[in-house]
């Protein structure tokens, strides 16, 4: 019997457009002013299945768009207006590759 790949396992196997590129916009915009200011729970750093929300040594929260797989987890999680969703651009945007739809 086969065992199941772990979450880790899975989004290491998420292809980008745009791979490599360094010049590439971020989908999704977050005010971490916000997240580090008034927040009360941070819940981002907890709910973003490609850990793209962390906390730094000093406790702040940090955003990085390059892994995101488009899941909107963050969007609807976020209480506190921190977080823009665009859609990328295909062409200067990350973005993911579905494979299916």
């Amino acid at each position: 019997m086969t065992k199941a790949p772990t979450i880790v396992e899975r989004l290491g196997t998420v292809a980008y457009r745009n791979q490599g590129r360094s010049d590439a916009r971020a989908h999704i915009l977050v005010d971490t002013a916000v997240c580090n200011g008034t927040c009360p729970h941070r819940c981002t750093t907890y709910v973003c299945p490609a850990n793209c929300y962390t906390e730094d040594d000093e406790g702040q929260v940090r955003f990085q768009f390059e892994d995101c797989i488009e899941c909107g987890t963050c969007l609807y999680a976020c209480d506190q207006g921190a977080v823009r969703w665009r859609f990328p651009d295909p062409e200067s945007g990350r973005g993911v590759n579905w494979s299916l739809g």
